[in-house]
């Protein structure tokens, strides 16, 4: 059995439930072989995104991603609609960095988690986010979103410096 049949056998299995919390995906993933080895082969390289994004399984309950981030990139700041997810740092360094909207519909910097190698980090209903790979090695994270992301949102970001003359 592949390492995708494994995934959506044990999801097909397990969701869709009631309602998911981030620490349910958690304990599904616990149950999975989530090893770098076992899932090298399908990191994908940076495309349309500035950072590689592989879809493992998708269906209305759940999607399961594999993404890579190269040193030095970042994902857009985005949400993920009215889905949770859970993901687990494969290899590198990431930094989550959570924002609020302003009066404006902006994103304003709201904090930042540091994510180690080997942690599950959370992406709860509405959180709006941002991860940066700023290390000097490439970052490889699983992620588990429940249901699938539909209406996921991009926020644009601009730094305005303010001159007085």
């Amino acid at each position: 059995m592949s390492r995708i049949e494994t995934i959506e056998r044990i999801l097909n299995a397990l969701l869709p439930l009631r309602r998911t919390s981030p620490k349910q995906l958690q304990a599904i993933m616990r149950g999975m072989d989530l090893s770098l080895e076992a899932l090298s082969p399908y990191i994908a390289e940076p495309a349309d995104l500035p950072y590689g994004r592989t879809c493992l399984y998708r269906n209305d309950a759940a999607e399961a991603v594999l993404i890579h981030l190269p040193p030095g990139t970042e994902t857009y700041i985005h949400d993920h609609g009215a889905s949770v997810g859970c993901s687990r740092l494969l290899e590198g360094t990431l930094t989550n960095r959570m924002f609020r909207l302003d009066g404006y519909g902006y994103p304003c910097l709201s904090g930042e988690v540091e994510i180690e190698e080997g942690s599950y980090y959370y992406a709860p209903k509405k959180q709006i986010h941002q991860l940066r790979n700023s290390g000097p090695q490439r970052a490889v994270a699983f992620h588990l979103y429940a249901p699938a992301p539909t209406g996921k949102s991009y926020f644009p970001y601009e730094q305005v410096l303010d001159y007085v003359i």
